[in-house]
Parts: C-alpha cells; structure tokens; sequence
C-alpha cells in the first residue's frame, strides 16, 4: 500500500501488473479491500493496474469540510502525475463513474478509453424506483455492510451465494468510512450532473449495467449511451448494482475485449 499527497489530500494506491495503465475508481463508502482477488488478477493480465482509495475512504485522508465529484477527480489526476502516467484507460463503478466522467470531460487527454459501470450523469436525469424512494426516506446511523449489501445484490443472490457474501463482509469491514464521509459523499453525488457537457467526451466508452439496478434504474445508462457519442452499451439481464460481484467474469471480459479493440 503506497501513498502520494496530491490536490491537498493523501491518496492510497496500489499498483498490479505491466502494461499500459488501467486506473480503477470505487464508488461511495468502499476502499481498495472491495476489490475481489479474481477482478485485481483479471484486470492486472495484460495491463498495469492501479486502485486508489477516494478521499474519505480506506487509507486516503479523510477531509471534514465537503468536497465534490470534481475534486475526487483531480485526485485521480493527480495521482496519474504523480506516477508519470500520462494517459491510461479509466474504469469508474457507480460514483466512482461519475469521477471518470468528470476526468474524461476535463481531462481528455488523459483518458484512452472509458468504462463507466452502474453509474449515472446525474441522479435527477431518471426518475428514481420507488424502492430507492423508501431507501433515500430512511436515516442512517453510518455504513452498514448489511444495508450495502441490499443495495448491490437482489435477496435472491444473497440467499444463493452464501460463501460469496460472507467474505465479501469481510472485506467490506476492513476500513468502513467514518458517518461524515459518507454525508459528504452523499452530497457530492446529488449535486453531480454532467448531463449537458456528456458531448465532451472524446474516448471509446463502454458503459456496462445491471437491467435490475434499482440504486440508478438502467434509464440511467441508456442516457448515457445517447449522450456519449459512439459509446457501446452492455446490459446484464438479471443483475442489480453489484455488476462487478454477481456478473463478474462477464464483466472482466468485456472489459478486456473492449480495451483490445
């Protein structure tokens, strides 16, 4: 585990594999022990891999005053400088799809290719499900590994997965975020809308989504394929938010396949 200061704040990475650069960003509450042992190898074959802790999350520092999804992208950037990457392909997952946006919108040249999975250009731009209406309604007490995980997977893939989910709250309960990391994220994911400046976008994007994703109801992504020019579209029948975890050799895959072409 390695740490740069950049853009006032500490960022904990990790780096894995040769090859040209593949950053990976993590949404809200999680850190770099959310990523599965057979993602990290998959994603790490054929390229460098590089995971980071968001600010607020894992080892990185964690800011009282609030911050936004533009200032988690130039963390991202600057963890780039500070590792001579100039360019490289960048993988967002839900919020942390929105800081891929936000670098491929500001920082062009940064990016070579963009996948965006389970994630949104803004929250208001699909209208919510009424379960994530109730979900927004409730008050939390701070991370729960239980609450996320009705969030990412349906009550029938946590009843048939047994084993997959008891190491998976494992690895959720290394390095919870703290209650005020988790509003300040909230926040920075309200105000997030990049709905008007997606035509900025100049990178191949693939954008990959669950059909059963009631956290950003799959409108959200058919949004982003109409607004990103050439992007392609995948979407998993039957999955929820968790793409990564419950369709994952489908989704390294196409990951792979993607940054091939």
């Amino acid at each position: 585990m390695n740490k740069v200061f950049v853009n006032g704040v500490n960022i904990c990475y990790e780096s894995a594999g040769e090859g040209f650069p593949l950053i990976g960003i993590l949404g809200r509450d999680s850190n770099m022990n959310w990523w599965h042992p057979t993602m990290r190898e998959g994603l790490s074959e054929s390229n460098r891999f590089i995971m980071l802790d968001n600010r607020g999350t894992g080892g990185s520092d964690a800011p009282d005053e609030a911050y936004n999804i533009s200032d988690m992208a130039k963390d991202v950037v600057g963890l780039m400088d500070a590792l001579d990457i100039d360019k490289g392909h960048i993988l967002g997952i839900s919020m942390g799809g929105m800081i891929a946006q936000e670098i491929a919108i500001e920082f062009p040249k940064r990016v070579a290719k963009l996948i965006l999975c389970s994630t949104t250009c803004g929250v208001t731009r699909a209208l919510p499900s009424l379960r994530m209406l109730k979900w927004m309604s409730r008050k939390s007490s701070g991370f729960s590994p239980q609450d996320t995980l009705q969030m990412l997977f349906s009550h029938t893939y946590i009843q048939e997965n047994p084993d997959r989910i008891t190491e998976f709250i494992k690895r959720m309960q290394i390095a919870p975020p703290n209650p005020r990391s988790m509003e300040i994220h909230q926040q920075a994911i309200k105000k997030f809308d990049s709905y008007e400046r997606l035509g900025r976008i100049t990178a191949p994007t693939l954008i990959l989504h669950g059909e059963e994703d009631w956290v950003f109801r799959p409108k959200h992504a058919k949004i982003l394929n109409q607004r990103i020019t050439g992007s392609k579209l995948l979407m998993m029948p039957n999955a929820s938010h968790g793409i990564f975890s419950q369709e994952g050799s489908k989704v390294l895959e196409d990951i792979r396949q993607f940054i091939k072409e």
